[in-house]
């Protein structure tokens, strides 16, 4: 395998793949960390050579990682406040090899992986995956952001989140880019049929069935799919509602069904990691999240690469994938009665519902690939490694 220098055309001495290492607090299964173990799962290992750290404990997406034969370590800080951290942390990047260091936005992770990476050859990146924080707060904030001017580049997953990046974070232009996050449309081509899904849930047939799969979480904002999902059912007779997702609210929402007369027409399924085949059952995708946080949800992107038409709030870069009136409706934040108009509508004609289907599948495929944003990533890396005037490893 040889690389060659691009000016001379000469052999490059180096012929021993980058190391990168993706650093985060633990791996939960939410969507920056799903994409982590994509980018680390599928990085061009000719060209690549990842590793995984988490802080804490692995995650289950982090224990995925460690059994398909990567290097992954954790437990790296032992407590809130733990003084040896940043210690163990440099000592084991060393150790690692780690030439860049890809960060997820955790603020400890930030803090320390900037701290572990001041005098070190290595290249920083940092990942933000969100456009504010529940309760307005800003994603960063001034302490965490200061950190960021150690930092080689601040990645964003849309334009609309780079922009207030630079706007309200006060991030240079120059450092931010973008790499949208991506799915493998044709992972979505053998799922099983609505009509099993329906069945193994106990939705009778005949029904329509809108859904949601999200954490319950305040910026998802169930509490508005479920006050929609009552205006539905006064207008369309055999409906039923499943909400996909577990956390600390259910209890709540659940109740609110109740106070709202719905108990019967909505399932919580709880956490589940089966969401992509429940999503299988929807006549009508719904994520209707707050104007904060939100930026660019695998959720619509997967309802989407399976044919199912979306109804989704104008928030973060949702606009950017869903194309009002083509791939799916989009609605003001907050507002019930465009969010059950859209519900409505779409249940209420299927040859509209099969159109946006279709469209918002091939609106996936061509523009929110997982090839594409694996491309991206990994032509940000190697230009921030490479050596000045010569060529990747090739």
């Amino acid at each position: 395998m040889k690389r060659t220098d691009q000016a001379s055309g000469e052999p490059s001495s180096r012929k021993k793949p980058y190391r990168v290492t993706f650093l985060a607090s633990t791996l939960v299964t939410g969507g920056a960390e799903r994409m982590v173990r994509e980018f680390v799962l599928r990085l061009d290992r000719t060209v690549f050579e990842p590793s995984v750290v988490c802080l804490n404990s692995y995650g289950p997406l982090g224990e995925e990682i460690a059994s398909q034969g990567i290097v992954t370590v954790n437990g790296v800080m032992r407590s809130r406040h733990d003084p040896l951290a940043l210690w163990r942390l440099r000592r084991l990047l060393d150790r690692l090899g780690t030439e860049l260091l890809l960060c997820l936005d955790h603020r400890n992770v930030i803090v320390l992986g900037a701290l572990s990476s001041l005098g070190a050859a290595r290249k920083l990146f940092v990942a933000v995956h969100s456009t504010r924080q529940w309760g307005g707060r800003r994603s960063l904030g001034p302490a965490t952001g200061w950190f960021l001017r150690f930092a080689d580049r601040v990645v964003a997953v849309g334009e609309n989140q780079a922009a207030y990046l630079s706007r309200e974070e006060g991030l240079q232009q120059a450092k931010i880019a973008v790499v949208p996050n991506g799915i493998d449309v044709a992972e979505f081509d053998n799922m099983p049929s609505a009509s099993e899904v329906r069945a193994s849930l106990g939705i009778p047939p005949g029904c329509g069935v809108v859904g949601i799969v999200a954490v319950l979480r305040p910026e998802k904002h169930h509490e508005l799919f479920l006050e929609a999902a009552a205006s539905v059912a006064e207008q369309v007779r055999d409906v039923r509602f499943v909400v996909v997702g577990g956390g600390s609210r259910r209890e709540m929402l659940e109740s609110l069904a109740s106070g709202l007369g719905i108990s019967d027409k909505v399932l919580f399924t709880g956490e589940r990691s089966d969401g992509r085949t429940l999503m299988q059952a929807f006549d009508v995708a719904v994520l209707c999240s707050h104007p904060v946080v939100e930026t660019l949800p695998l959720f619509l992107m997967e309802a989407m690469a399976s044919g199912k038409p979306v109804v989704a709030t104008r928030v973060g870069d949702v606009p950017s994938l869903v194309e009002d009136g083509e791939t799916g409706l989009l609605v003001a934040p907050g507002s019930r009665k465009e969010l059950s108009g859209a519900i409505v509508r779409l249940l209420e004609d299927e040859t509209l519902r099969s159109h946006m289907g279709s469209k918002g599948r091939e609106k996936v495929a061509k523009e929110f690939s997982l090839e594409r944003s694996l491309a991206t990533l990994q032509r940000l890396v190697e230009e921030r490694l490479r050596p000045e005037g010569s060529q990747g490893i090739s």
